[in-house]
C-alpha cells in the first residue's frame, strides 16, 4: 500500500488557488510538486478511478507552473529549447514540447501554448525549468522576457466533462478541437480553456489567469456539475498507466532521452533550426538506443502498493533494467507497470523478474499503451 505521512503547511511551499476547495471536498493525501502542495488522493486511488469513469472530476493541477516567454526573440528561444518544430504550431494551439539538455536528456516535459507569434507558455512538469530557460536566454543572448505569470491550471476530466463545460461556458466548447484553446472572460474570471489533459478520457484544462478567483471558479463548476456525478480528483496513477502516459521524475529522468521512452515522434531532426540536444539526438539515432521503455504485466495476486522507488528488473539473475511505475488496473484486472531495460532484452512476450518489497515477481513485457483510443 502507498505510504502517507502528515505534511506541515508552511510558507516554504506554495498553495494553489484551489487549495481551500480541495480541502473542503476531502483531499486526504498530498505530495510536493514544483514546490507546491498537490492533492493525490480523495477517497482512495481505486475509488477516485471509479468516480472518474462514471462522471466528471475537477483536478487541481495548479502545480503545473508556467514559464512565459515573450518579446522579439521569443519564437527563436522557444524553438531552441525544444526538439519539436514549433513552426508547425499555430496561434491558439498547444503541443507537447519537451525540454532537453545538451546530451539529449530530459529537463522537463511541458505542454507549450502559443498565445501569439512572440508569446508562449510552457506548462511544466516537476522541475525548476524557469531558472534553466532564464539561464539559456541569458547565456545565448536572446532578447526575450522569461517569467512566471499568474496562471493556475484546473483540469476537468471524465465522460461528462463536455456536458459540464458546455453548460457553464456555452456550446462552442463542443467544437473545440484537441490541443486547441480559446481565451475567455467568464463572469469576470479571466482564463484560457484548452481541449487537453492528463488522461485518455474526455478532458479540458482551464488556465486561470487570476489566482484570487480559484475557489470561485471551483464552486462555479461544482454547482453546475451536481447533476453530472461530479467529484474531486487528481491525476490518476491507474489511468495514466493504462493510457501509456509518462510522468517525468517517475518514469523518465535526466539520464533518459526521448528515443528510448517512445517519444521519438516528437523529435524533428530535419528542421533547419538548431535546438539544444540536436547533435546528441542525431548520434543516438544513428548509433541506436541502449535502453527501451516497455509495458509489463506482473503475475500474481492484486498489488496493494504503489512502488516508492524504481525496482530492479533481472533476466537469469542479471539486473538488466528497472521497473518505474506500477499499479493494479481494475479495467484489465492485471498488475501493470512500466519497465526500462537494456534494448537486447526489450521484446514483447519476454519474461523478466522484478524485485519487489514482497519478493521476486514474474512479469511479461508488452507493447504500450493498454488503452489504445482517446475518448
Amino acid at each position: 500500500m502507498y505510504q502517507t505521512s502528515k505534511i506541515v503547511i508552511s510558507p516554504r511551499v506554495r498553495k494553489s488557488p484551489y487549495f481551500d476547495s480541495t480541502m473542503k471536498y476531502g483531499a486526504s493525501a498530498f505530495t510536493i510538486y514544483n514546490h507546491m502542495y498537490m492533492p493525490i488522493v480523495y477517497k482512495g486511488p481505486e475509488k477516485d478511478y471509479e468516480n472518474l469513469l462514471n462522471g466528471v472530476q475537477l483536478w487541481d493541477v495548479g502545480v503545473e507552473r508556467q514559464v512565459e516567454i515573450k518579446g522579439p526573440d521569443a519564437s527563436k528561444l522557444a524553438q531552441y529549447i525544444t526538439p519539436r518544430d514549433i513552426n508547425k504550431c499555430n496561434v491558439g494551439q498547444a503541443m507537447y514540447a519537451p525540454l532537453l539538455d545538451f546530451e539529449g536528456g530530459f529537463i522537463n516535459d511541458p505542454v507549450m501554448l502559443k498565445l501569439a507569434e512572440d508569446h508562449f507558455w510552457f506548462s511544466l512538469s516537476d522541475s525548476d525549468a524557469l531558472l534553466w530557460v532564464q539561464g539559456v536566454a541569458s547565456g545565448e543572448g536572446f532578447d526575450a522576457e522569461i517569467l512566471e505569470p499568474d496562471v493556475s491550471p484546473l483540469q476537468i476530466q471524465g465522460p461528462k466533462s463536455t456536458e459540464l463545460m458546455s453548460k457553464v461556458f456555452g456550446k462552442w466548447i463542443e467544437e473545440l478541437a484537441f490541443y486547441k484553446f480559446k481565451e475567455v472572460n467568464h463572469d469576470g474570471i479571466p482564463m484560457i480553456i484548452a481541449r487537453m489533459g492528463y488522461s485518455r478520457e474526455r478532458c479540458y484544462e482551464i488556465f486561470l489567469q487570476d489566482g484570487s478567483k480559484g475557489n470561485e471558479l471551483w464552486e462555479m463548476l461544482w454547482d453546475a456539475g451536481k447533476d453530472l456525478n461530479i467529484s474531486p480528483g487528481t491525476p490518476n496513477q491507474i489511468f495514466r498507466l493504462e493510457a501509456g502516459i509518462l510522468s517525468f521524475g517517475a518514469d523518465m529522468h535526466r539520464d533518459n532521452n526521448p528515443l528510448e521512452v517512445g517519444l521519438d515522434w516528437m523529435i524533428d531532426l530535419e528542421q533547419k533550426d538548431d535546438f539544444i540536444g540536436k547533435e546528441a539526438l542525431e548520434n543516438i539515432k544513428q548509433n541506436g538506443i541502449e535502453k527501451k521503455l516497455m509495458g509489463a504485466e506482473i503475475a500474481g495476486p492484486k498489488m496493494e502498493f504503489f512502488n516508492e522507488e524504481n525496482l530492479d528488473v533481472s533476466v537469469n539473475g542479471q539486473v538488466v533494467g528497472a521497473m518505474m511505475s506500477a499499479v493494479f488496473s481494475p479495467r484489465f484486472e492485471k498488475n501493470i507497470c512500466y519497465i526500462i531495460l537494456n534494448v537486447e532484452h526489450a521484446a514483447v512476450g519476454k519474461s523478466v523478474d522484478i524485485q519487489t518489497p514482497d519478493g521476486m515477481l514474474k512479469a511479461e513485457l508488452v507493447d504500450l499503451p493498454w488503452i489504445k483510443e482517446r475518448a
